[in-house]
């Protein structure tokens, strides 16, 4: 075997992708079937607006998204705050049917699938599933996460947030708008989300941090005062039904600082590769599971080493997710009370915010980082 792709996600479909139709490849996956169940927001950016958010990618054609996978295009992002002063930004996303995206990019791709396969850890240089092991001269770790690659080869734990969404029907907001809360009461240390697939149908979820929350709180109590009770969301939500439930944890973390171990590259979740104040991660993993695929092509052609990867992705991906680790740190020294948020970003300009949501420090921000425990306090 040349080369396994393990975990049969985003990253791990792109990986699929492009990977050379001559090499003798695997993609293994815990899921009868792929995508399903969906754990996540499914929007990307639109090419123009990924041109502003990775503007050191070489090629954007990974974001030319067809129809077949949208299930809608929004045109703006509403960010509520605690008090209810919203502010509207332009920003459009594709929202996908990420389930039916990454089968089909998977099937397309003309490599094997091994599904329903569990990966319990690495060793030797092998994948050690439940029925035995598989082994290949090069590995694409996407698992995920919670990746046991990972754990296998003691690369660093990241910090994980669980995150809860509902797929819910009946749904009457604007369909041109992902809206974006924060508030302890409905998504201690994260945000909560109302995305529109159209029709009236949305996911609507949540991330819980548990060590922002109040005491006694739980992920689903928090979800449904979010799409019951909360005022800025339930007029939106008051005659949905939930369509189906999913629980998920999301990495908050910095990105690896080497995703490369030996003969195995990790991508995606599986090496944090996630806008994490907002706990993006399609459009990363798209971005990193290609890149490890060219870099592997080069590899068994002779034209390059595995390490071009840690160049590759640096380049795309480094400075943004670090941008957005920068901005969830100083978040969360506001994120234990409401009043401190509200009167945070009062601060704000819409023009801030559109900087924040694509993964750029305001100028005030960057003035203001060395007086933060100042503010924290005064605030």
């Amino acid at each position: 075997m040349d080369v396994v792709v393990a975990g049969v996600g985003i990253a791990g479909a792109f990986a699929l992708r492009a990977l050379d139709k001559s090499l003798d490849v695997v993609g293994i996956d815990k899921r009868e079937k792929l995508g399903y169940p969906v754990e996540c927001g499914e929007i990307i950016p639109t090419k123009r607006e990924m041109k502003a958010l990775l503007p050191d990618l070489d090629d954007y054609s990974l974001f030319d998204i067809p129809k077949r996978f949208e299930s809608n295009l929004t045109k703006e992002v509403h960010f509520v705050l605690p008090n209810g002063k919203t502010f509207e930004i332009d920003f459009e996303f594709h929202v996908v049917r990420r389930d039916e995206m990454i089968q089909t990019i998977a099937e397309e791709s003309s490599h094997k699938l091994l599904l329903n396969k569990r990966i319990k850890a690495f060793r030797d240089g092998k994948i050690v599933l439940e029925e035995g092991e598989v082994g290949a001269e090069v590995y694409v770790a996407s698992d995920g996460p919670n990746s046991k690659i990972a754990r296998s080869l003691g690369m660093p734990k990241p910090e994980l947030s669980p995150a809860k969404q509902y797929v819910m029907k009946g749904v009457e907001c604007n369909e041109d708008v992902v809206y974006m809360y924060i508030g302890r009461k409905i998504s201690p240390g994260a945000y909560a989300w109302i995305i529109p697939k159209g029709k009236g149908v949305a996911n609507v979820g949540i991330g819980f941090r548990p060590e922002y929350a109040s005491r006694g709180d739980t992920i689903v109590k928090a979800l449904d005062h979010f799409v019951r009770e909360y005022p800025y969301s339930s007029p939106f939500l008051k005659d949905a039904e939930v369509v189906s439930s999913i629980g998920a944890v999301v990495p908050i973390d910095r990105p690896f600082e080497s995703a490369v171990k030996g003969n195995v590259l990790f991508a995606g979740d599986a090496a944090s590769m996630v806008i994490s104040h907002v706990g993006g991660g399609i459009p990363t993993a798209m971005v990193a599971g290609d890149a490890a695929a060219r870099v592997i092509n080069g590899f068994f052609n002779g034209e390059n080493d595995l390490q071009l990867y840690d160049s590759l992705w640096k380049k795309y991906l480094y400075k943004p997710l670090m941008n957005a680790y920068t901005i969830k740190r100083i978040w969360d020294r506001f994120s234990d009370s409401d009043d401190k948020v509200s009167r945070l970003l009062s601060l704000a300009s819409n023009a801030d915010m559109n900087k924040i949501l694509r993964c750029r420090i305001p100028l005030k921000i960057k003035l203001l980082s060395p007086f933060l425990p100042i503010v924290q306090k005064l605030i």
